[in-house]
Formats: C-alpha cells, sequence, structure tokens
C-alpha cells in the first residue's frame, strides 16, 4: 500500500510540474508588439504598429528584456515579471477568483492568447491593451 501511494504522489507531481512548465511555454520568447488600444473613447482608441520593432522577450527566469519602445507600452530595459494566477486585487475578495495574469513591475495585466495573438490588458482600470504576435 505505501509503495502505491510513494507512485500516485510521484504522478502527480509529475503532472503538476509539466502543467507549470505548458503555462510558461505560453508567454516565455519573443513577442512584437503589433497595437495598443486605450479607453479614450472620445478619440481613436486604435493605434496599430505594424512597421515598428517593439520587442518583449519573456525569459524563462522571470525577466522581460523590452527592445524599441521608447514612447509605446514600457520603455527599453529589463523589468521582472510573474506569470501565473492571481487575483486583480492584491488579495481574494467576497466571490473573486484568480484570473491569469502578467504581473509586469507590481503592475498587473490580464492575460489572453486567442489566435496566436497575445493581448495584455490593464483595462479593468481603464488602462491601455497591449496586442502581440509571436517573432
Amino acid at each position: 500500500m505505501k509503495k502505491i501511494l510513494i507512485l500516485i504522489l510521484t504522478i502527480a507531481t509529475l503532472i503538476n510540474c509539466s502543467n507549470d512548465d505548458s503555462i510558461n511555454d505560453q508567454i516565455n520568447g519573443k513577442w512584437k508588439l503589433i497595437g495598443v488600444s486605450t479607453m479614450d473613447f472620445n478619440s481613436n482608441p486604435q493605434i496599430d504598429y505594424p512597421n515598428e520593432n517593439i520587442i518583449y522577450n519573456f525569459r524563462p527566469n522571470g525577466i522581460l528584456l523590452v527592445t524599441g519602445g521608447e514612447d509605446i507600452g514600457y520603455p527599453n530595459g529589463e523589468y521582472d515579471y510573474f506569470f501565473g494566477k492571481d487575483y486583480l486585487s492584491g488579495a481574494p475578495s467576497a466571490g473573486e477568483s484568480k484570473t491569469l495574469i502578467v504581473n509586469i513591475n507590481s503592475t498587473k495585466w490580464t492575460y489572453d492568447l486567442t489566435n496566436g495573438i497575445m493581448t495584455l490588458s490593464t483595462s479593468y482600470v481603464d488602462g491601455p491593451i497591449l496586442r502581440f504576435e509571436r517573432k
């Protein structure tokens, strides 16, 4: 019985580790910024950057390297980031559940990956929405 319990715990541990890796694989790598939306409804809220070469390189060690982004999004440089589930509010409140986020330098961005387009958004606090494609 003890051997079966050890086998079950080992398998569960391996499954959990591989799930963490596959989640991180979603964001790790180089992403080109292709557009920014704002919550300003009085003007054109969508700005596209098809000819810019603004790259966000999410490294597996938790460091984000931004290049080519002097005036758009984050300036060039290195930033700490966390990718995983967390509360947007910072602490659980009644009825709140964890959501998949990217926390860059203490700013929480909601995360979505649909049809190869990654979206990072702070629209929950009237902030910008960044759209990326994998480079």
